[in-house]
């Protein structure tokens, strides 16, 4: 904690517009009728894939969705990185790679309006930034930057200091607000293993607190690439204090291991108690997948949700989706079958007030590696899956259900070759 560097460069955030939104990354269920569903489609399995959205007000049996020469394109040197308001009316969209940030009007169909962009390359010193959605007012975006520290007498290698910054960004104009840059402290675990964090993201606001999850890799001592697999023999969270980002921490618990800041898809969310409940995902299958509970400010001990065992095969999952009053869904791998690159993909549909989880009937031959996102509306659960190649649906889940067959097909969706949906927004 001696080495904590905290840096304000830009000061002057407002509480107003937390208190009262949804905090936890999911969406919040709209009643006028007017909702607007954005579907996006990446083109390509690689990391340069183009993405496409197109927009509907109903996801029925009577819809059909198809990216054949239908679609507008997004900005992206790399897959976009995707979020909509509340009521689906405004899009935002991450040029990964570009260093920009765009808003647009959803006026329906592929009517997509451009109505603001930011370079946010220079505030973040990367191109290569990602960020995350709190509310409908602000978004964060967040990066690492590693330097190796050696010892000035001998030159020796001692460890890999992680430098953070935070920048939260206010929706409405895309304004930069508040800009902090620190170096994340060093755990008791990491000075052991000598791992260090390479990545952050998918932050949660839960009362003055935000809670950045936290990836990790080692260090080859033969030629000090920073390339190895990390131990992971427990689990860490970053948190600060919010909205100024000062005080840095960690938080830690061995009921544990692995990463906490998942791929694409949200982690770790607020529930209406107040307590934040993170999905802990593996670069492998060498521990199972857990969920663990966060209550005022530290891992609650007592609190523990094993989805491998609940499920009595070996899960590797990347993030989930909470739909309120305990419940969630979790795309995950069976890695008995193969790795999170490969079409072996599920979604379990868990209760954890109950302490419960079942494996869903979807169809055979999914990859949901790149999945970004879903919504939850009027106790109806929305996932496009489609396996790979064919056509599919927009699935209807019925959240009340513990059915391992409360889902319908609903809307058709058509998909191709080295193609995917991403997410309903």
């Amino acid at each position: 904690m001696k080495n904590i560097m905290s840096k304000m460069l830009i000061a002057g955030v407002v509480m107003a517009g937390f208190a009262c939104d949804n905090e936890n990354g999911g969406e919040t269920p709209d009643t006028t009728g007017d909702r607007l569903y954005t579907i996006a489609f990446a083109d390509g399995s690689g990391n340069p894939s183009a993405t496409y959205v197109q927009s509907h007000t109903a996801l029925t049996a009577e819809t059909q969705i198809s990216f054949k020469g239908f679609g507008f394109e997004l900005p992206s040197t790399r897959t976009a990185r995707v979020f909509t308001s509340s009521d689906g009316k405004t899009m935002y969209s991450l040029d990964y790679g570009g260093g920009s940030i765009y808003k647009f009007e959803n006026h329906g169909g592929q009517d997509y309006v451009q109505v603001d962009k930011t370079n946010i390359e220079f505030a973040m010193g990367t191109a290569y930034p990602r960020w995350t959605r709190l509310n409908d007012d602000h978004a964060m975006l967040h990066s690492i930057a590693t330097e190796q520290v050696f010892d000035e007498e001998t030159g020796d290698y001692v460890y890999t200091k992680a430098i953070a910054r935070l920048l939260l960004v206010d929706l409405e104009d895309l304004g930069m607000s508040t800009n902090v840059e620190f170096e994340i402290p060093r755990s008791a675990m990491d000075e052991e293993t000598g791992d260090f964090v390479f990545r952050i993201d998918a932050p949660v606001v839960a009362g003055d607190k935000i809670y950045y999850g936290m990836g990790k890799r080692g260090v080859n001592p033969a030629d000090l690439e920073e390339r190895a697999s990390a131990a992971y023999n427990n689990v860490e969270t970053l948190v600060l204090d919010f909205p100024s980002l000062e005080n840095p921490g960690v938080l830690s618990t061995d009921m544990a291991g692995g990463a906490t800041n998942g791929y694409r898809t949200t982690v770790a969310y607020q529930d209406e108690l107040g307590d934040v409940y993170q999905i802990i995902t593996v670069p492998d299958n060498t521990k199972d997948t857990y969920i663990l509970k966060i209550t005022n400010g530290a891992y609650d001990e007592s609190f523990t949700f094993n989805l491998s065992e609940k499920l009595g095969v070996n899960t590797i999952s990347n993030g989930w989706f909470y739909v309120g009053d305990g419940i969630g869904y979790v795309p995950f791998a069976n890695s008995d079958e193969g790795s999170t690159r490969e079409a072996v993909w599920s979604v379990a549909r868990v209760d954890l007030y109950k302490g419960s989880a079942v494996q869903l009937n979807t169809p055979d031959n999914l990859w949901l590696q790149q999945y970004q996102n879903s919504v939850a509306i009027d106790d109806k659960f929305y996932m496009a899956l489609a396996p790979i190649g064919e056509e599919g649906f927009v699935y209807e889940f019925d959240i009340n259900s513990e059915s391992a067959d409360a889902l319908s097909p609903a809307a058709s969706i058509e998909s191709a070759a080295d193609s995917y949906y991403i997410g309903i927004y």
